[in-house]
């Protein structure tokens, strides 16, 4: 796959690594399958400083074509993460609130015991 090259608003060209970005997101990706969170937070972090440079403002691609399907592959890849963001988040609730029952009914126990 070839770069995807913007040209900024004062006509300079510099390359903009989509594909780095498709990469990274696909990674961040198979992370979230693996549930590996802190993973996924670290790369995205590093993920978000190349969107910055790719996405500046008033940048235009020279390759819109390629450069549609590169983002629209980013987008569908970050839906998919942010849904099993949000599934994890809600297990790990739950577990939360059993382990706080749990340690009621150890504290209620201990009490009458007493």
């Amino acid at each position: 796959m070839a770069n995807a090259v913007v040209q900024s608003d004062n006509s300079k060209k510099k390359e903009c690594e989509l594909e780095t970005l498709v990469t990274q997101s696909r990674r961040i990706y198979e992370l979230a399958v693996d549930e590996e969170w802190e993973k996924v937070a670290e790369l995205e972090s590093e993920r978000q400083c190349l969107i910055e440079k790719c996405f500046s403002s008033k940048a235009t691609f020279e390759e819109p074509e390629m450069a549609a399907r590169y983002i629209q592959e980013i987008i569908d890849l970050d839906k998919k993460v942010i849904a099993m963001g949000v599934d994890a988040q809600k297990v790990l609730g739950n577990a939360l609130g059993d382990l706080q029952r749990g340690r009621q009914a150890t504290q209620a126990y201990q009490k009458v015991g007493s």
